[in-house]
């Protein structure tokens, strides 16, 4: 049996770099009061041609819409595009995901984020290093009080860091 892909690709101008998360919904764990969506970072394969770096995102494909959420950053901007996965590759669309975006600047020391996983081992945010347009990995914990698997973002100081996160507000 051969697994379906659905494909994408990004060209990215130099001094650019374009970063894609995949918007999966779940609604068994949002019934249990976990987060409805999560991020999930998509890797690249990529080739240089003239100059541009051109990206190739892959995502099993399945019966349900996939979302996307893309980040271009260069030298000193960040470029939010949201839109849905389809047979012909990624095509944009406004406000189909619930996301909200932030930056975080920190001055003084490291500092550390910390967060609840939910029990599938999933991010409903994702902060990004704009220096190195990277993803912060955090650090996985159990939380020896509550018994949670929490994780623990390093942000150093002077360094410009965007946080995406999906958010459903309740009406």
């Amino acid at each position: 049996m051969e697994l379906q892909m659905n494909k994408f690709e990004i060209v990215d101008l130099p001094g650019m770099q374009t970063i894609a998360f995949l918007v999966e919904r779940n609604d068994e764990e949002y019934r249990k009061g976990n987060a409805l969506f999560t991020l999930q970072k998509l890797e690249s394969t990529g080739r240089e041609e003239e100059g541009k770096l051109k990206k190739t995102f892959s995502v099993l494909n399945t019966d349900e819409r996939q979302y996307v959420v893309l980040l271009t950053l260069d030298k000193s901007r960040a470029i939010l595009s949201t839109g849905e996965i389809t047979e012909d590759g990624f095509v944009s669309k406004d406000n189909a995901i619930p996301l909200s975006y932030g930056s975080v600047y920190n001055q003084e020391g490291v500092e550390y984020k910390e967060f609840t996983y939910t029990p599938s081992m999933k991010r409903q945010f994702a902060i990004i290093d704009t220096s190195i347009g990277e993803e912060v990995k955090p650090t996985l914990y159990v939380d020896k009080i509550t018994n949670e698997v929490k994780g623990k973002c390093k942000i150093l100081p002077l360094r410009p860091y965007i946080v995406l996160e999906l958010r459903l507000d309740k009406k």
